[in-house]
């Protein structure tokens, strides 16, 4: 094992509910890793399949489950750091994986930027089919492998996502703890809200390799979840817009990323057959300033009848 001399060590955090089928394959990835200084802190938020029973069984000291009633991934990611007991707390959702130097990369990107405040690496999305993506951050940081992203908003809203996932990122604890952790009972956009909170306040550092294996598709995730009001994130940031707590240099790439992600829960309201809240939505002039063609394109969506717009986009679907 390499750098098992080192004094950083790691808390990583798995939030478990009913994916029996996937937690040994997150844990496994996490016990072969290159770099060994870590502990592996479970928590089953009131599971109804066997996963805890899976856990317990590998009887690994490097793990630690912790088991409450169902409570929300948020409640468990937040009671996973309570229990922690390392000052660095990596997130590791339990149906994706990390390469083996994840954690390797993630001690680097910690040793050359100490202040940073989040420390997020890239991704490979699996889909369905067996295909594997990346996002190319080639350029990002002049040939660099690592670097500070100077504007998270602004990469963020271009990217139409983070560029890292809640699978791929860590904070000081005392960070994450200062700025009060994931808000319970947030459905959707729990994960954002927390690091555009922290980044408005600290630097976000970067590794551009995809060393994190984010799996689509996958039951029970959030992409499953239809909620019709404001995203959390969404409603976070026009609060702090509001109070005047966005620090100046940042002010008008957070309201692009509210104007993204406002159309993001328009698309999301048209997909899943409520075309009247879309179009309410779209009537935020904010959208048409900030994003002028997707918001006609979504509005001539909305006005489209939905068995017919569902027609169509499963054609397409079907031809790719």
């Amino acid at each position: 094992m390499a750098n098992t001399n080192s004094d950083l060590f790691f808390s990583v955090i798995i939030p478990l509910y009913n994916k029996s089928e996937f937690i040994t394959r997150a844990i496994d990835s996490v016990l072969k890793q290159s770099y060994a200084n870590f502990e592996i802190v479970i928590v089953d938020d009131g599971s109804l399949d066997d996963g805890a029973l899976q856990v317990e069984n590998l009887t690994n000291e490097l793990i630690h489950l912790v088991k409450q009633e169902n409570q929300g991934v948020s409640k468990a990611r937040n009671i996973g750091v309570e229990k922690s007991k390392y000052e660095y707390v990596v997130f590791l959702d339990a149906d994706d994986t990390w390469e083996f130097s994840f954690l390797e990369k993630l001690k680097d990107l910690i040793v050359l930027f100490p202040d940073a405040g989040i420390y997020g690496i890239n991704n490979n999305f699996h889909y369905e089919n067996n295909e594997i993506r990346y996002k190319n951050f080639d350029c990002i940081f002049d040939g660099n492998e690592n670097g500070i992203i100077k504007d998270y908003f602004e990469v963020f809203s271009k990217l139409g996502k983070s560029p890292f996932s809640n699978s791929s990122c860590c904070f000081p604890k005392s960070i994450f703890n200062a700025i009060g952790g994931y808000k319970i009972g947030v459905k959707i956009t729990e994960d954002s809200d927390l690091w555009c909170r922290i980044a408005l306040k600290h630097k976000v550092a970067f590794h551009i390799k995809p060393l994190a294996n984010y799996y689509l598709e996958i039951p029970n995730n959030t992409r499953s979840l239809i909620e019709y009001k404001d995203f959390q994130v969404s409603i976070t940031l026009q609060e702090l817009l509001r109070l005047r707590n966005v620090p100046s240099k940042f002010i008008k790439s957070v309201k692009k990323l509210i104007a993204f992600q406002q159309l993001s829960l328009v698309k999301r309201a048209i997909l899943t057959g409520n075309p009247a809240f879309a179009i309410k939505k779209l009537f935020d002039c904010r959208l048409f300033f900030e994003y002028p063609i997707k918001s006609l394109f979504l509005f001539f969506l909305a006005i489209v009848p939905f068995k017919i717009f569902n027609f169509l986009r499963m054609s397409y679907k079907n031809k790719l």
